[in-house]
């Protein structure tokens, strides 16, 4: 075979192999994507689950989107593109079941309970009491937040126990400096020093960046409040079979392990806290 048949040959083989090698690489780096609009309380637990997940199932990639609740509704009810929606409450939740943007029956994936931190230096030995002196610097969530209507209610539950003063709610709400549009901005302004105390779920008392920095108060267990978090495929979704694969991931001995090492409670129980009081379900906000 002549020689510069040869190199032709070789140049077109090399050609050939580098455009095999390319279309290989974009066949590989191709993923199956899934977008999850989550309660903020749920950042750290729903990364870690997510990386999990997709350790599991090759060519998929979670897109997490974290908020208040509200938010992540209002935005699903105004076409925001979504697989999956994780609320920290059954209102928000049943707005969209309501308005049929939600595909199937949601369910229960998990629990949390409220906690109230403290910033080290706002009292030496601090106590529920203190968040009543003048002076003293509280911040709640939002009305509209999961965490501020359940913040509300536990402070009513800690008003009519004669262990606390009959205004007791009224003096802490007296005290307090904002509220905030999700849970997590609270939990992180009293650890930054910018509050003295805060009412947050125990989840955000406990996470990375937060539980080193701040004191948590224990709340009495009859009198606290407990949230069941609900899941449900967005109605739209183009991934409705994979959504369903997340949310039994999250139900599975597996992901429910990622959730209580995060601190949240088992799915659809209160079976991790024997003690604790009010849980909300649905129809309860």
């Amino acid at each position: 075979m002549p020689k510069i048949i040869r190199k032709e040959l070789f140049a077109a083989f090399a050609f050939l192999l580098i455009l095999s090698c390319s279309s290989s690489s974009v066949s590989d780096t191709h993923q199956t994507e899934l977008v999850v609009f989550a309660a903020s309380s749920l950042t750290d637990a729903f990364r870690d689950a997510a990386a999990a997940f997709e350790g599991e199932n090759p060519g998929v990639r979670i897109i997490l989107n974290f908020d208040g609740s509200q938010r992540l509704r209002t935005q699903l009810e105004h076409g925001a593109r979504a697989d999956l929606f994780a609320s920290a409450d059954w209102q928000q939740m049943d707005i969209l079941v309501g308005a049929g943007l939600v595909n199937g029956e949601p369910v229960n994936f998990t629990a949390n309970r409220l906690a109230v931190v403290v910033f080290p230096g706002f009292r030496q030995d601090p106590t529920l009491a203190d968040l009543t002196d003048p002076g003293s610097k509280v911040l709640i969530a939002q009305k509209t937040v999961p965490a501020g209507f359940y913040s509300r209610t536990m402070l009513a539950n800690l008003q009519g126990d004669p262990a606390f003063p009959r205004d007791y709610a009224d003096q802490v709400l007296a005290n307090v400096i904002s509220e905030e549009a999700n849970v997590r901005n609270v939990a992180q302004k009293v650890a930054l020093g910018e509050a003295d105390a805060g009412i947050v779920y125990q989840t955000d008392a406990v996470a990375p960046g937060i539980s080193q920095d701040v004191l948590v108060l224990p709340i009495p267990e009859p009198l606290n409040v407990i949230a069941a978090y609900p899941i449900a495929n967005v109605r739209d979704s183009t991934q409705q079979d994979l959504a369903r694969g997340f949310i039994e991931y999250l139900m599975s001995e597996e992901g429910q392990q990622v959730l209580q090492d995060h601190g949240f409670g088992k799915n659809q129980s209160t079976a991790t806290w024997p003690a604790a009081g009010l849980l909300f379900r649905a129809g309860n906000g």
